[in-house]
């Protein structure tokens, strides 16, 4: 086992995985709705005091509004990624290096005898000589 093999990984709780997911959704869901009535408040110059305020100063409605969502978007994107990654990089650590290599070796005589066979020639059923 290497050092990083060795090392626990930090992993939350799963009540406080879905807390935080539920908070995330509700974030975002309340930061898109409060983006669409400042939008559609801008011909008509209505709403509340805060619509009125976000529509008057347009750096601080990307600031408080958008900027969020879209760090909250690539955050989202970057977990898939990791998630991605560590699902398909399971499968490989669960091998060792001779074992990958016996598997590849398997897996290309396998592939060999098959166009052997497609050429009408018998393959041969003894392992390669090895060096």
């Amino acid at each position: 086992m290497t050092g990083q093999e060795k090392k626990k990984k930090f992993k939350l709780p799963s009540w406080l995985t879905y807390l935080l997911l539920g908070l995330e959704l509700a974030l975002m869901i309340g930061l898109v709705a409060i983006s669409i009535i400042a939008l559609k408040n801008v011909q008509a110059g209505s709403g509340g005091p805060f619509i009125k305020w976000l529509i008057g100063n347009r750096v601080w409605f990307f600031i408080l509004i958008v900027l969020p969502l879209i760090v909250l978007f690539l955050f989202n994107i970057y977990l898939l990624i990791k998630v991605m990654n560590e699902a398909s990089n399971k499968e490989f650590k669960q091998m060792t290096k001779d074992e990958l290599l016996e598997e590849a070796r398997k897996q290309a005589l396998e592939e060999l005898r098959k166009e052997l066979a497609k050429q009408g020639e018998p393959a041969s059923e003894t392992k390669p000589e090895e060096k």
